[in-house]
């Protein structure tokens, strides 16, 4: 008996029905929401991007098992600032770490995203492997596992492909297999390759950010911090086409989860629908706050 959970295989490109993976709610709030936009008024969206990338910049380490935050405090640094509480240092499940330092980091990386949104660059592999430096800035370790098989921490390479496998085992026992280490490089130049197809022929941006996700997952190229560079590349897709970026939360995170598995076993319509309907709940919330100040 196997014991390969999902076996891995060269990203494919969408198929050629694409338009039917869109979501029907973002697409009904799309417009709505790219017209009123400019027609809301700047303080109230500036303070409502601000309060959502802070949120943004917490929780995508906390889906990851970096650090964990109180409801409480979580709440006061998305109110008050990232620098209006003391942290204390945790373990992170890797090593010792104070989230004051990556929740900066993290906050510092959209803002890297809406700067690279208005000078209009594109993504590259430059851009992937800057961006994942960022992300490991104060990280210098990553888990592993010996040739005895126990848990050991293996000395992060930030910015550069894995040369190494890095396939989890699952809870069951079952292996899922990412892209082998000589195929890093191929895989991200289609990867990139693909996504400018696309951009070239106007593939909705829910279908987009879910697909390119996805492979970025399946292809795993760093050592280690894979998942926020995908979340990271999904909302810098969102954000470029003029929405606020999906924020996946430690409590969302077992949805996340069954979408993206809907996705390993070919499915990506869950994981789309997942994805923009996080997209939806900011633009509705937003709306409302610009609304209600106008009265």
């Amino acid at each position: 008996m196997s014991n390969i959970y999902h076996v891995w295989r060269p990203i494919e490109d969408l198929p050629d029905n694409f338009m039917a993976l869109t979501n029907e709610k973002f697409h009904k709030i799309s417009q709505n929401w790219l017209n009123a936009k400019n027609e809301i008024e700047g303080p109230v969206f500036q303070v409502f991007l601000e309060k959502l990338n802070r949120e943004w910049a917490i929780e995508i380490g906390q889906v990851e098992n970096l650090y964990f935050l109180s409801d409480r405090i979580s709440k006061t640094l998305i109110e008050n600032g990232l620098g209006s509480m003391d942290l204390t240092c945790q373990n992170g499940g890797i090593e010792i770490i104070d989230p004051a330092l990556f929740l900066q980091s993290h906050n510092d990386i959209m803002t890297g995203i809406y700067e690279d949104v208005r000078s209009r660059t594109p993504i590259s592999r430059y851009m992937i492997r800057c961006m994942h430096v960022m992300f490991t800035e104060f990280q210098d370790y990553s888990p592993g596992v010996d040739s005895l098989g126990r848990r050991v921490r293996v000395p992060l390479r930030k910015g550069l492909f894995k040369r190494f496998p890095n396939n989890p085992v699952r809870p069951d026992g079952l292996t899922h297999e990412y892209c082998p280490p000589p195929q890093v490089d191929s895989e991200i130049d289609n990867l990139l390759r693909l996504h400018d197809e696309h951009v070239a022929k106007n593939v909705p941006v829910d279908v987009e950010a879910a697909w390119f996700h996805h492979c970025f997952v399946q292809i795993h190229p760093f050592q280690d911090g894979n998942g926020r560079m995908a979340r990271a590349l999904a909302s810098l897709i969102y954000i470029k086409a003029g929405y606020p970026p999906p924020v996946v939360t430690l409590k969302g995170k077992p949805d996340y989860l069954k979408a993206l598995d809907a996705a390993n076993q070919g499915d990506l319509k869950p994981f789309v629908d997942y994805l923009a309907s996080l997209v939806v709940k900011q633009t509705k919330r937003c709306l409302r706050l610009s609304r209600a100040a106008k009265v």
